[in-house]
């Protein structure tokens, strides 16, 4: 049996910024969405098949966005016409509904068990589908504007990290000139 997919809604607000990293893209969402917070989309652009990918947030400062109609699962499409700031409320799974959602924490990142709490987010996500080579939403990361802390992100066999600034995840410079030498060798190779 298929499980149907749902269009996720157009965000007016727009993105401030989006970078990609093995398949996983994060996407800075205008931080006038929630007063006081900057959403962080997760999502998988990869343009193929995928199985797994992991997540650890350490902060230092700082809060994650729960809102109080929401949970720390993927939001319920019904919440959203009522209560529009709970498809910014904190959460990891995979709201495509495709395959499986979460396997537990990212111990291989130093994150332990799994968490989703005001000091901490560690998350694997195991995927068992297999026609889901969209783009899928697999978590958003709301945190407060005066957040602070770093982060890993284990996509594509590579592990990225960065700082928390103001809220959103940024690469550090070392894997921004990653990023870069990889795009232009892809584009040397056209």
């Amino acid at each position: 049996m298929k499980i149907a997919k749902f269009v996720l809604p157009v965000i007016a607000a727009g993105l401030a910024s989006s970078t990609a990293f093995g398949g996983v893209v994060i996407n800075q969402i205008d931080q006038a969405v929630v007063a006081g917070y900057q959403a962080n989309e997760i999502v998988w652009e990869g343009g193929a098949d995928w199985t797994s990918s992991a997540l650890v947030v350490d902060l230092t400062s700082g809060t994650a966005y729960q809102d109080a109609f929401g949970g720390d699962a993927p939001y319920t499409p019904a919440l959203l016409v009522p209560f529009p700031s709970v498809e910014f409320d904190t959460y990891v799974g995979i709201v495509n509904g495709v395959g499986n959602g979460i396997a537990g924490g990212a111990g291989d990142l130093g994150g332990g068990p799994l968490s989703l709490n005001a000091n901490q987010i560690s998350v694997s996500w195991f995927n068992t589908g297999t026609d889901d080579t969209a783009a899928v939403r697999i978590g958003m990361i709301t945190l407060s504007t005066d957040a602070a802390g770093t982060w890993k992100l284990l996509s594509g066999g590579v592990i990225t990290e960065g700082t928390v600034e103001g809220g959103a995840l940024v690469p550090e410079p070392a894997s921004l000139a990653l990023l870069g030498l990889g795009g232009l060798a892809a584009l040397r190779r056209r």
